[in-house]
């Protein structure tokens, strides 16, 4: 009885050895392919790198240049064909401003770019501290590819992708991988080889990456590598429309005097109150304030710029009354006048009997001034009721 539990036992372990030492291989494999690439030591002690070089796209070949930094940050700035793209990642969210989409200004990328920019962050293959990263690692055996015998390995990334990866076998740096890629925001399946791997710094670098997918082909290839160069983190912030930029003298924390035309048609003045403006989007501009004018009224305003119409909107919700107001215009000059003579709510379009204006005037760079005015004929004439001037606080950072 007790030989046979012996070989019942050692059965069981010669089942599952070859499983341990599929395991093992593909540690010792990705082991010898960090340290072909310079050791993890060396890796781990980079926060930065900079490339240049020329991307090759619908036959033309245009500079390039990219940041990759050790927390998953990417930056990069080339051209697609005759486009000039910008791609920025800040390891969680990224942005791109692309116009081949007929998008000229930065928008944020979707869930399938997000992972074609973890791609683009990896310092080379994503096998550096995967496990710390959350990933797991399949060995698939020995395959040959166009001639050349490599270690073929499938990672299962922390966000539900995979990727195959085709090491060579003598060198144990990358031949080739196989993962999901993009293509104008559409998921698609990609080949990637590389070629032409250098020493810099105590690291090897392929200097010549080729993607191809579909019927379409890029290629990378470097000129130079800087190790820890200064980056700027503010490349990683996704920039306004030229639109909105132009209301940024309105962002700030403001004193304001409030001021309306008394039935001498004079301008009196009905105290100060406190006003708070900021960016709660990057193309979104929102406004607290609260006054009292026999009754407490708190006023919160949206300032964006519509595309389609190519005018400023604004939306401005009074807590008095519950009413929101929306109204929209252009600049004429140095003024911002918005109104909502063109504004209805109704299916009906008929003439209304009061329509409103804003006017918003920047004085200086710490001052501007918003006017309040009436038509009771559809915007022909115009009457100032109420003015209000912006004053930057003192203790505020200009």
């Amino acid at each position: 009885m007790k030989r046979r539990n012996i070989q019942i036992l050692f059965i069981v372990l010669f089942l599952s050895f070859p499983s341990l030492l599929f395991a093992q291989t593909a540690e010792e494999i990705i082991a010898k392919h960090i340290e072909a690439h310079g050791g993890s030591d060396n890796w781990n002690n980079i926060e930065c790198i900079k490339v240049t070089g020329t991307f090759t796209a619908f036959s033309l070949e245009k500079d390039y240049m990219a940041y990759k930094t050790k927390k998953g940050s990417y930056y990069a700035d080339f051209h697609l064909g005759e486009q000039h793209i910008i791609e920025s990642y800040n390891g969680k969210k990224g942005w791109t401003i692309d116009p081949w989409q007929e998008i000229l200004y930065a928008r944020n990328i979707n869930s399938k770019e997000t992972d074609v920019f973890q791609q683009k962050a990896e310092f080379f293959t994503p096998f550096l501290n995967y496990k710390e990263k959350g990933h797991t690692v399949e060995y698939l055996g020995k395959k040959d590819i166009d001639g050349t015998e490599t270690y073929a390995l499938k990672i299962n990334k922390s966000n539900g992708t995979t990727q195959t990866w085709y090491l060579d076998t003598n060198t144990y740096l990358e031949y080739k991988c196989e993962a999901p890629w993009v293509d104008f925001a559409q998921p698609v399946p990609a080949e990637m080889y590389f070629d032409d791997f250098r020493s810099i710094e105590g690291v090897v670098i392929p200097f010549y990456t080729e993607r191809g997918f579909w019927q379409r082909n890029r290629v990378v290839q470097l000129e130079k590598v800087e190790i820890n160069p200064e980056f700027d983190k503010n490349l990683l912030v996704m920039p306004r429309r030229e639109e909105i930029s132009k209301l940024d003298f309105l962002e700030g924390e403001w004193e304001v005097k409030m001021e309306f035309i008394n039935r001498r048609g004079e301008w009196q003045e009905m105290g100060t109150t406190q006003s708070k403006i900021s960016y709660i989007s990057t193309n979104m501009l929102q406004e607290e304030m609260s006054y009292e004018r026999n009754f407490p009224i708190g006023i919160n305003v949206r300032y964006t710029y519509n595309s389609d119409l190519k005018s400023y909107q604004i939306s401005a919700f009074n807590d008095f009354t519950s009413n929101i107001e929306v109204m929209q215009g252009n600049f004429t000059n140095k003024t911002l006048v918005l109104d909502d003579t063109n504004v209805s709510f109704t299916a009906e379009k008929t003439p209304k009997k009061m329509c409103k204006q804003f006017s918003y005037t920047k004085l200086n760079g710490n001052s501007f001034s918003v006017e309040n005015k009436t038509s009771q004929d559809q915007g022909k004439t115009w009457t100032s009721r109420v003015k209000f001037t912006y004053t930057r606080k003192t203790e505020q950072t200009n």
